[in-house]
């Protein structure tokens, strides 16, 4: 029994991916900045790491530009292992710095619009392997519809 690619749900944990990248391509680690004014409580620190808000800034930067290096990297890697069609396709609709539609980027790569989207739907495929973010269709939902199929088989010879 085969596994099957759900399409949709792959599709959509691209888009999401996508656009991840494109908000740490826009934000800046400057936004976790350690506080200027002293605060103080009554209630003694318990547990846990009790550093200032610098070291506490410090330590949430560095993790954010782990995460955001490795996002951008793996992203990145896997648009370079595209066609040049697929790769100009995802570029040109999804890094740019404005939105563009479909038929503007189908219209200046000179394809048609079947062309684009059969493309398009294959550049999304080969990225969501190769992040490693594909979706696999249910067992349940695979053995249904094989049963189904046996069972048209089955009422056919009798």
């Amino acid at each position: 029994m085969n596994s099957q690619i759900d399409s949709k749900k792959t599709k959509k944990a691209v888009e999401r991916s996508i656009a991840e990248f494109r908000m740490y391509m826009l934000q800046s680690s400057l936004d976790n900045l350690p506080t200027i004014t002293t605060q103080y409580s009554l209630v003694p620190p318990s547990g846990g790491f009790n550093g200032s808000s610098t070291e506490k800034s410090a330590l949430k930067n560095v993790d954010y530009a782990r995460k955001r290096e490795k996002v951008m990297e793996k992203t990145i890697s896997a648009v370079n292992k595209l066609s040049y069609k697929e790769r100009s396709i995802i570029t040109m609709k999804y890094f740019g710095k404005e939105e563009v539609y479909d038929y503007e980027v189908y219209t200046e790569l000179h394809l048609s619009h079947r062309q684009y989207y059969r493309i398009k739907a294959s550049a999304f495929q080969k990225l969501a392997i190769a992040m490693d973010i594909v979706v696999w269709k249910e067992k349940r939902e695979s053995l249904n519809n094989e049963l189904s199929v046996l069972k048209g088989e089955l009422e056919w010879h009798f």
